[in-house]
């Protein structure tokens, strides 16, 4: 029988989560019974949504041992599943969504023990079902809770994962004051489930205040900044998509390097016929007709299959095309280009 606070857990994930939400079904509860325990689950419920004190978060509590609540609370932050953060000289306990931000964590280490291919067992599974139980007819109305109230504010509130190019990625990451990296999380799962792959994996980045937490906390590792744009330069070679996970007020800075024979993310969008709509696709290709010579050398880059050959000429499929820009580095003529869609740029922050 499952326990109650695990049901409640799920409400509470859905409130902050976007991009992976919380379906209840028996490897949903075989997933977070295994990373909560019952007592953990039960402080995650009670958490407000965004920054509370302890004071605050025992407040929903049966117990008011602060003391021991604030220890708890530090245990949770070793484990991947609270964020932390100081504030003019006091502690502010934050509940992370399921993604990004539990998952991530749990596998970012890089750790190669029977525990994480557990964990990285549970993800595929409930990953599974919860695409399955969505897609079914009867799909369930997905639940959220969380104390404190909700406010509306006259302000867009962006979920979508941004699309960012390699010469504006190393403008972002020179701008940024502290960066910190780990290894991606579906490739290392892929490697704990038997299924290596063979793109480069420590190449997982979290910029700004998230990613000193993330540093002080052991998921990730300190980079100075000229490390960080080697370590860009090299998944640039290798094909990946950078994709930015950006909402500094929801501890999320998360600088994704991808590629869809192992990434949940990018092989979804790549299925869907007009990709550009499911991120933030702020830049497209553009084919300078008179320079490309049908080399064919952008064909295997692209992802997205926005880029073809029709009649011996290369052509470009403007709703497929994200503006990852991969495909104009192989180019030997320059004959590809990025520009700006024309919505317009939208800027980047660390």
């Amino acid at each position: 029988m499952v326990d109650a606070v695990y049901e409640k857990l799920a409400g509470a994930l859905n409130a902050r989560s976007t991009a992976f939400p919380a379906v209840k079904c028996d490897e949903f509860y075989d997933l977070v019974s295994f990373l909560f325990t019952p007592g953990e689950a039960a402080i995650a419920v009670a958490m407000p949504l965004g920054n509370a004190t302890v004071e605050e978060i025992a407040q929903h509590l049966p117990t008011k041992d602060i003391k021991k609540l604030a220890t708890r609370l530090e245990t949770m932050a070793d484990k991947g599943l609270i964020h932390i953060r100081e504030r003019d000289g006091k502690k502010l306990y934050e509940a992370l969504p399921f993604a990004p931000g539990i998952t991530e964590f749990q596998l970012m280490r890089g750790i190669v023990d029977e525990r994480h291919k557990k964990i990285a067992t549970l993800l595929r599974d409930y990953t599974r079902a919860m695409i399955k139980t969505l897609m079914s007819a009867d799909a369930p109305k997905l639940e959220s809770f969380a104390p404190g109230k909700k406010i509306a504010v006259d302000k867009e509130i962006e979920h979508k994962s941004t699309i960012v190019p390699l010469e504006e990625l190393k403008d972002l990451l020179m701008k940024t004051g502290y960066i910190s990296v780990g290894a991606c999380i579906c490739r290392h799962q892929a490697a704990l489930l038997g299924k290596p792959s063979d793109k480069p994996v420590n190449n997982c980045m979290i910029l700004g205040e998230s990613a000193q937490f993330a540093t002080e906390r052991g998921f990730t590792t300190r980079m100075t900044k000229e490390e960080a744009l080697k370590r860009i330069e090299e998944a640039e070679d290798a094909g990946l998509i950078h994709s930015f996970a950006n909402n500094p007020e929801r501890f999320t800075n998360l600088l994704c390097n991808c590629y869809k024979d192992r990434c949940v993310f990018v092989r979804g969008i790549s299925k869907s016929p007009f990709p550009s709509l499911a991120v933030n696709a702020r830049w497209v290709i553009k084919i300078k007709e008179d320079d490309c010579t049908a080399c064919e050398a952008c064909l295997p880059r692209c992802q997205m299959d926005a880029l073809k050959m029709v009649d011996g000429k290369l052509v470009r499929e403007e709703l497929r095309c994200i503006g990852c820009g991969l495909c104009m580095w192989v180019c030997p003529t320059d004959a590809l280009v990025l520009e700006p869609r024309p919505a317009g740029k939208i800027p980047l922050r660390s």
